[in-house]
């Protein structure tokens, strides 16, 4: 009888531990999203329907943390058992958003409103698909219809909207409006440090410096880990010219985030506005070899090794960018630049030709010009052409006229109106002289930009090595 007794114990002990294991799965998938407890419960075959959805919907929030791919099939499964469950669809439209399948995302999101024409989780979930899509007046639109909707104390999902219709305008270029939503979100919560950050942001792009500063400082003394914000205020400093204190904080942000690839490039060029060009290629370098695929990082880096005569270095970078981003024009014209300088006027002429075709901008015409000429073409009629295309007449366009014979050296001297553009001047007036063989004007010219131009500027590097041809 003992041994039966033993027997039974057993048999009941394990019963009321299977019974006490699937309650424990039910709890850890319904309450903290367990996957593997969830899957326990969806593989066992025992769950009523309702609970199976339940199951599916708790397990697609688990996955959701770190898979969207797995968590949209979870909620695609609910939708299935369910097709009128308004949460899947808002849930599974938010993954495919991380996945930035966008207009995926706004079916769903427009199927939750269609539901729940008042829910304002859904016009803001909406809305921010909308903004990082781009479209950013259905953004604002659905913004502005979540802020009617919500009641005065949700302090939090106010603030939100406020905050993502503030970005929307700030990409606008709307910077007034941007900052009265900013404003705001600090009112409705003074530490929200994000808020601070933003409203510099739109104060930046008014270059209105100093309270953009004050505001990323506000930032940064809210939350001393914000690393945009101290690389934004570098940004604000560098455009002052106050670049001890720009490389200061792009110098913070690295120590906070030492990925930071966009600092490590920002730094580089405020090392170059000093003339400290090796300090600012190491930075380049290291944004590169954080981001392998920096495209801009590579186009600064190339213009540093011009600065320094290193020209088939800068063309190696700028064939790079080109790689990475066919479309971007300033690629075509640095590495266009950069051939010139080092003789190439063919290779620069073509390079200077697909700039131009991809943005008018006077200087690519210019140069275009210029190489066209040395390279032994005739190449009047198509600046001619060019120069009918630009919207503006200011400074360099006396160069343009100077080279059609409509103006003067001296009257285009006189046209240049601060430092660098007489730098400029002695530089493309030197390259007149050198078109009309005049050696000993054009090495007067070239002289004059090469000793009173700053070495960043890029009259610095060209003058240089045009005289290095004329006298080798």
């Amino acid at each position: 009888m003992r041994t039966l007794s033993i027997i039974i114990g057993l048999v009941i002990g394990l019963a009321g531990q299977a019974a006490a294991q699937k309650g424990s799965d039910r709890d850890e998938c319904l309450f903290n999203q367990v996957v593997p407890a969830c899957t326990r419960l969806i593989t066992d075959g025992k769950l009523s329907r309702k609970d199976l959805r339940d199951a599916y919907y708790h397990r697609g929030i688990g996955h959701g943390r770190v898979d969207p791919d797995r968590a949209i099939a979870d909620f695609s499964k609910v939708i299935e058992l369910d097709p009128k469950d308004a949460d899947a669809y808002e849930l599974r439209g938010r993954s495919y958003a991380q996945k930035q399948q966008y207009d995926r995302a706004l079916s769903d999101l427009t199927k939750v409103i269609e539901m729940r024409p008042k829910s304002i989780v859904a016009l803001v979930a909406r809305a921010d698909t909308y903004r990082m899509k781009g479209e950013h007046d259905r953004a604002i639109a659905d913004y502005t219809s979540a802020i009617k909707l919500i009641p005065k104390n949700l302090q939090y999902t106010s603030g939100s909207s406020y905050h993502g219709r503030g970005l929307s305008y700030l990409a606008k270029g709307e910077h007034d409006r941007a900052i009265a939503d900013f404003s705001r979100v600090i009112e409705l919560d003074p530490k929200d440090a994000d808020g601070y950050n933003d409203r510099a942001r739109a104060h930046h792009a008014k270059k209105d410096y100093e309270r953009a500063i004050a505001d990323y400082s506000k930032a940064v003394e809210i939350d001393p880990q914000h690393r945009h914000a101290y690389r934004n205020r570098g940004l604000a400093h560098a455009d002052k010219k106050e670049y001890d204190r720009a490389i200061a904080d792009y110098s913070k942000a690295i120590e906070i985030d030492p990925q930071h690839a966009d600092a490590y490039n920002d730094r580089g060029e405020a090392y170059r506005a000093k003339g400290d060009v090796d300090r600012a290629i190491a930075d380049y370098s290291k944004a590169i070899e954080l981001n392998a695929k920096f495209d801009e990082a590579y186009r600064f880096r190339g213009r540093a090794h011009t600065d320094k005569g290193q020209f088939d270095e800068a063309i190696s970078d700028y064939t790079r960018a080109i790689e990475i981003d066919p479309k971007d024009a300033n690629y075509y014209s640095g590495r266009g630049y950069a051939q010139f300088y080092k003789g190439d006027f063919t290779e620069a002429a073509a390079d200077l030709l697909r700039s131009i075709e991809l943005k008018d901008a006077v200087y690519p015409m210019l140069f275009r010009f210029l190489a066209q000429s040395r390279a032994g073409e005739n190449a009047t009629s198509e600046l001619e052409a060019n120069a009918t295309r630009l919207k503006s007449k200011e400074w360099p366009f006396a160069v343009i006229e100077m080279y059609l014979g409509r103006r003067a050296p001296e009257a285009t001297l006189s046209a240049a109106t601060n430092r660098d553009q007489r730098c400029e001047a002695q530089f493309l007036i030197g390259e007149w002289h050198v078109l009309r063989n005049k050696s000993p004007e054009a090495e007067e010219a070239l002289r004059v930009a090469a000793e009173t131009c700053p070495r960043t500027l890029w009259t610095y590097s060209a003058a240089i090595a045009e005289l290095k041809r004329l006298k080798p």
